[in-house]
């Protein structure tokens, strides 16, 4: 995941967010709880609402500049757009919840930095 800006202002990332592996972030501003997934790429126009989804390769490029309103899902490699109702955003919350637990508990045993162990 790479979170890089192009413009002078600073880059503001909200709360609870998963940029997956190779995802690639220009974005002058992310809100709260929005999934960027594997291999997607945001430009530097685009500003992201809370409760947002991307799907995995999706490439948003445009010289405009525009918000993704909350709870936008885009999808495919043209951004087809539709709006998520917010059903089941309690059991997403929580199952979220459960993986950094998870992580918290887990990657500490296999980072070998942390050991003070040499790769």
């Amino acid at each position: 995941m790479l979170n890089v800006t192009r413009r002078k202002e600073v880059m503001r990332i909200g709360d609870e967010n998963l940029f997956e592996i190779g995802s690639r972030v220009e974005s002058p501003s992310v809100g709260n709880q929005n999934t960027v997934s594997t291999k997607a790429r945001i430009h530097h126009t685009v500003r992201i609402g809370s409760h947002c989804s991307i799907g995995p390769k999706c490439f948003i490029n445009t010289s405009e500049d525009i918000k993704l309103d909350d709870y936008t899902v885009l999808y495919g490699p043209n951004w087809e757009e539709r709006l998520w109702s917010g059903r089941g955003q309690k059991q997403a919350e929580d199952l979220s919840s459960k993986h950094v637990e998870y992580l918290k508990e887990w990657l500490p045993k296999f980072n070998r930095l942390r050991r003070g162990e040499v790769p």
